[in-house]
């Protein structure tokens, strides 16, 4: 995907269930308490991201996403910033306490590379 690629933020929700549970197992194993910064790389339409908010709700959290229309859909999510950005250039101003992406690296030619430099 590229930034000029569109996503349909309804279609994407469809099977948003099916998604949801592995991030929720997933989830469940972060150990962090209490992180000041929790960033969700690939955010999509924030439907996973307001679960970030809603476990951390004291830290800054951002979700990260390439698709205006993803970004517009997620914008009901309260107490989350979003910002347009391809991960693969996507860079941190400030240390992150917690970095997660659900499904993103999928999409994303030599992902194995990226996540050395992101860690």
């Amino acid at each position: 995907m590229t930034e000029t690629d569109t996503w349909n933020p309804a279609r994407y929700l469809t099977y948003a269930d099916e998604r949801g549970r592995p991030f929720d197992e997933l989830l469940a194993r972060v150990a962090a308490t209490r992180p000041d910064r929790v960033v969700d790389l690939g955010c999509g339409p924030g439907n996973l991201t307001a679960r970030l908010a809603a476990r951390w709700p004291e830290a800054d959290i951002e979700g990260v996403d390439s698709s205006g229309e993803m970004l517009q859909a997620a914008r009901c999510v309260a107490g989350v910033r979003l910002t347009r950005a391809d991960v693969r250039s996507w860079r941190s101003d400030r240390p992150v306490d917690v970095l997660v992406s659900n499904a993103t690296f999928q999409w994303i030619p030599g992902h194995l590379d990226l996540l050395a430099g992101l860690v």
